[in-house]
């Protein structure tokens, strides 16, 4: 039975082990979803300011931007 008990007892250790390891991972999963979250609405507040403050320099990138995207597109 003391091969029995000590099984238990390491299948347990095992199972809290895993389970700390989940937690952990999980915590560092949001701490990295907020993150960027943060990254992502900075980033969507300086474009929106850009758009609003260079309405014609926004119009002259968005053009460049089509016009390289479709002569990428034409050569395949």
């Amino acid at each position: 039975m003391s091969t029995s008990n000590a099984l238990t007892t390491e299948v347990d250790d095992l199972k809290t082990q895993a389970s700390q390891v989940a937690r952990k991972v999980g915590e560092q999963l949001n701490e990295q979803a907020n993150t960027l979250r943060d990254v992502t609405a900075a980033a969507r507040y300086n474009t929106q300011e850009f758009i609003e403050n260079n309405p014609w320099q926004s119009v002259a990138m968005a053009a460049a931007l089509g016009f390289l995207v479709g002569a990428l597109v034409a050569r395949r």
